[in-house]
């Protein structure tokens, strides 16, 4: 080693000062060195490629987490498809039931879109102090305009009205509506409640033409113990005397109904002055044959009473079979009237 002068360092030893100098400086000034980090990417002096370059970012400015790798972006979730409205229930002839089996007529109507046909092609009345035997083939259409309101047209059909006053003809038509209005089942206590109105027209044989009639009838239902259907209406029936004036009377049906076996019910009803449905001829169209003989003075004194039985059987889904056998409680009632017929859905 080569020395400079008597007592100079070594030139190797005055490199190393001065190296060291600065980094003194700067531990005096509180500056920390930073160490240089080693070279990226190389092996030996050679280039090497990092075996990935992943994209970061730092959920937050201010975040002292460690930044994280992208989380894939999520799809909002599809929401489940909307569940099938259930498909209205197969129209069946058990729901409402038929209303030509007794005498009053449910409250119950016929759902949007359904049709009943009911026809009675057996249906005799007997004899009674103002009245002769009369056959008639009754027909009733019924059809479901929402699930609420139903129209209805009726008509006795093919009359044959039996001696001394022997006639054949087509009785006339008869155009009625009824309307569900409510229902509800208390712990005690159930009911269901609608109106129904009808207009009886001309329009059919002359010899059977009772002039325009009208009816208002509240209808109820209610399901009693032992599974007994009580049915019951109530309202005003128009008609014309024999002088052709009208007359207003009140009006009561009744049934009460229930299942004896599957699918086939009893039941026993009655009126009091009218049917729920023109069936029967009223005695006060032959009043002056009364009044000469002294037991009556006006329509109005007139009371028609009758009570019978009868019975219902649902032979499939479609369709039922029904017939009733009623008899007079009263001398200006038909002495009897017997019905067998039947309904179809569809």
């Amino acid at each position: 080693m080569r020395w400079f002068d008597s007592g100079m360092l070594p030139r190797g030893a005055a490199m190393v000062l001065l190296a060291a100098a600065p980094a003194h400086a700067e531990e005096e000034a509180g500056i920390q060195a930073v160490p240089a980090s080693p070279a990226i990417g190389t092996d030996e002096g050679k280039a090497v490629k990092p075996a990935h370059d992943p994209v970061t970012y730092r959920e937050h400015v201010h975040s002292t987490k460690p930044d994280q790798p992208p989380q894939k972006r999520r799809e909002p979730a599809a929401s489940p498809p909307p569940e099938p409205s259930p498909e209205p229930s197969a129209l069946t002839i058990g729901e409402p039931g038929p209303d030509l089996s007794n005498f009053p007529n449910s409250s119950y109507t016929l759902p949007e879109g359904g049709i009943y046909v009911e026809m009675s092609p057996f249906t005799m009345q007997g004899a009674s102090s103002n009245s002769v035997k009369q056959y008639n083939w009754e027909v009733l259409f019924r059809y479901g305009l929402t699930d609420d309101v139903e129209l209805r047209l009726f008509t006795q059909g093919l009359t044959v009205q039996g001696p001394p006053q022997s006639a054949t003809g087509f009785s006339p038509l008869t155009f009625d509506t009824k309307v569900h209005l409510y229902k509800d089942d208390f712990e005690y206590f159930n009911y269901s409640v609608g109106m129904e109105a009808y207009v009886q027209t001309t329009w059919g044989s002359s010899v059977y033409d009772g002039g325009t009639q009208g009816s208002l009838m509240l209808n109820a239902d209610h399901v009693l113990p032992w599974d007994i259907a009580l049915n019951w209406n109530f309202g005003y029936v128009s008609l014309q005397d024999f002088k052709g004036a009208e007359v207003i009377l009140p009006s009561f049906q009744w049934a009460l109904q229930r299942d004896v076996v599957d699918d086939f019910a009893l039941f026993i009803q009655g009126y009091i002055n009218a049917a729920a449905l023109p069936r029967t001829l009223h005695a006060g169209r032959v009043l002056p044959r009364l009044q000469h003989a002294g037991s009556v003075s006006s329509v109005q004194d007139l009371q028609e009473h009758m009570l019978g039985v009868g019975f219902q059987w649902t032979v499939t889904d479609r369709i039922a079979v029904f017939g009733s056998y009623s008899g007079a409680l009263g001398d200006y009632v038909p002495s009897y009237l017997g019905t067998m017929g039947l309904a179809v859905a569809f």
